[in-house]
């Protein structure tokens, strides 16, 4: 008879009211779970008459197998919705669906997980994101449930010395295999009826042995129920090597027909197989369907094939999907080779450029001209002295009445007098090699620029800086860009490196005491540079704990100097000329 549960009560799929994530966990509130055939790209055997389907679990709420075990435990169990902990020895799927599920239900937040402690740090990482606790153990990773030694042993111990403590067990608790008895199978049963072969890997087997269970008493006793494990010495995450399953006491002996023991290689691969198709699948699942076709391999040379086929001619067989991939992504790299993967074009740009840009920081001319003397100081004497205008050398002085030739100036320059700026180093050591609050470095020149407290990095080439620059500002020059440079990889890689090295000559990269307070703006030539500049300046002090605010003009020089001079800055600023 068909259970109520799988004609569509819910065909919306809207879940409301107080009680709606205890709906939307419960399997009798939805449709049935998706069964895929896969394609023939993943079958060899569909010109043997053999059809494969993907039953897709990870379509549960908690997108893993073991939602249904993990919500039949916690509902059957006296002890878990008021103990104050929850504990299982578990690192992934299992844990994880008891942390959402004991959430969604009863608000519960004392799950915690009893973890090897040589598991994946991004494995713990996942567990920790959906607020499961975290015990490790030392030892053997995968041991033997009846070991009284074990991890199992010990948290039974803990529970039922302790009322605080509920351990749910779920190697040995029957709620484990009865959840896959009660709503896998009778899925599977109404939407094949013509299966022939089901196949599942192994961890607890809970899930392998109540759906197996079920479709030989239910649907056909003749149903092959292939059971998959890790070779042994070899694991992949969740299943488990044959000689550690061998002692469940689940019903097992009179479900499983046939074992088969897949290498890790071969299930990671599979997985990515299917995750490229479109069924997104984690390693287990990939274990599952590589395991199903060696077995329909050893069929077919014997012959057995024949022996499975329905009324329509064909072997109906089916997998089970457990999990997802994501949280297993290093370990995929790891067992696979890099030309499984697809190349990664310019790969020179992961070498540089890595910290990153935000539009906040990139300034108007307006925005620029604020920082830097303040919206008080608009318009006045000190806001009109900060554009130099220098065709052939630096005028950078004092406050000065107009056209009054200046004396000369130990400023940021060294001497600021005309003809003083040809004097000075192109290395940019040189003209930071003083750089402190109080050195002539940061001395700056006009009364602005003191109260502006704002350092103006110049990176634009010498040529360019002697012509006109922002007074205070420091040049650290750099070769002409290219055009657009973002735009080309290996000119993106080239800017980097030669900022790179120049701002850590000037002691740029460096973070000093002076950055916490003190604001910096990056001048550049093309525009691009600048965002750069800012980007890895903030990155420097980032990674010393530390924040410095550093901005740029955006659209370089050009477009801020002509702003300027649209307004009239620099008009009453001597030229060096007579």
């Amino acid at each position: 008879m068909t259970p109520n549960c799988y004609r569509n009560p819910n065909p919306l799929n809207i879940f409301t009211g107080p009680d709606s994530l205890s709906k939307y966990f419960d399997p009798e509130q939805n449709p049935p779970l998706p069964l895929v055939e896969i394609p023939e790209a993943l079958n060899p055997f569909r010109k043997d008459g053999v059809r494969i389907y993907a039953k897709m679990l990870t379509a549960l709420p908690a997108q893993n197998v073991k939602s249904l075990p993990a919500l039949e435990m916690l509902k059957t169990s006296p002890k878990a919705r008021n103990a104050k902990r929850i504990v299982e020895a578990s690192s992934g799927s299992t844990v994880l669906s008891m942390g959402v599920i004991g959430r969604a239900l009863w608000g519960h937040e004392g799950v915690e997980a009893w973890v090897t402690n040589k598991k994946t740090r991004e494995s713990l990482r996942v567990l920790r994101f959906f607020g499961v606790g975290i015990s490790l153990y030392g030892g053997l990773a995968q041991q033997e449930p009846s070991d009284p030694k074990g991890i199992m042993a010990r948290l039974r111990r803990k529970a039922n010395e302790d009322p605080d403590v509920c351990y749910l067990g779920q190697y040995d608790n029957d709620a484990n295999w009865q959840s896959h008895y009660n709503h896998t199978a009778p899925q599977l049963a109404l939407q094949l009826p013509s299966l022939s072969v089901l196949c599942s890997t192994i961890g607890t087997g809970g899930c392998i042995t109540g759906t197996g269970r079920h479709l030989k008493s239910h649907l056909s006793p003749s149903i092959k129920v292939v059971g998959v494990c890790n070779v042994f010495g070899d694991p992949t995450p969740g299943p488990r090597h044959f000689p550690g399953f061998e002692s469940s006491p689940f019903p097992w002996r009179e479900t499983i027909d046939e074992f088969v023991n897949v290498k890790s290689e071969d299930a990671f691969r599979m997985s990515m197989k299917l995750s490229r198709y479109g069924i997104i699948c984690g390693p287990s699942s990939g274990e599952a369907l590589h395991g199903l076709l060696e077995w329909l391999q050893g069929e077919k040379e014997k012959g057995g094939l024949e022996g499975l086929r329905g009324e329509d001619g064909e072997v109906n067989a089916v997998f089970l999907c457990a999990d997802l991939p994501y949280q297993y992504m290093e370990l995929y790299y790891q067992k696979l080779g890099e030309g499984e993967f697809p190349q990664i074009r310019n790969q020179c740009l992961l070498e540089v450029d890595q910290d990153p840009y935000d539009e906040r920081w990139f300034l108007t001319p307006e925005q620029t001209v604020e920082m830097l003397v303040g919206t008080e100081k608009r318009g006045d004497r000190y806001d009109r002295e900060m554009l130099c205008l220098v065709p052939s050398s630096c005028a950078c002085t004092t406050a000065t009445k107009q056209h009054q030739r200046p004396a000369a100036v130990e400023g940021m320059f060294g001497d600021c007098s005309p003809g003083a700026v040809s004097d000075v180093s192109e290395s940019a050591s040189t003209i930071f090699s003083a750089a402190s609050p109080s050195s002539s470095v940061y001395s700056v020149v006009t009364a602005a620029s003191v109260e502006s407290g704002v350092k103006v990095v110049d990176v634009r080439p010498r040529s360019e800086f002697v012509k006109s620059h922002l007074r205070n500002a420091v040049n650290i020059p750099l070769s002409v860009a290219k055009e657009d440079f973002y735009g080309n990889p290996e000119a993106v890689y080239e800017r980097w490196r030669e900022m790179n090295s120049a701002f850590k000559e000037a002691g740029l990269l460096e973070h000093k005491e002076e950055d916490d307070e003190r604001q910096t703006v990056v001048v550049c030539l093309d525009g691009d540079s600048g965002k750069m500049a800012a980007s890895m300046l903030r990155g420097a002090s980032k990674k010393v704990g530390k924040k410095r605010e550093v901005f740029c003009a955006d659209g370089g020089w050009g477009v801020l100097e002509g702003w300027l001079r649209r307004r009239g800055y620099g008009d009453d600023v001597w030229d060096g000329v007579d």
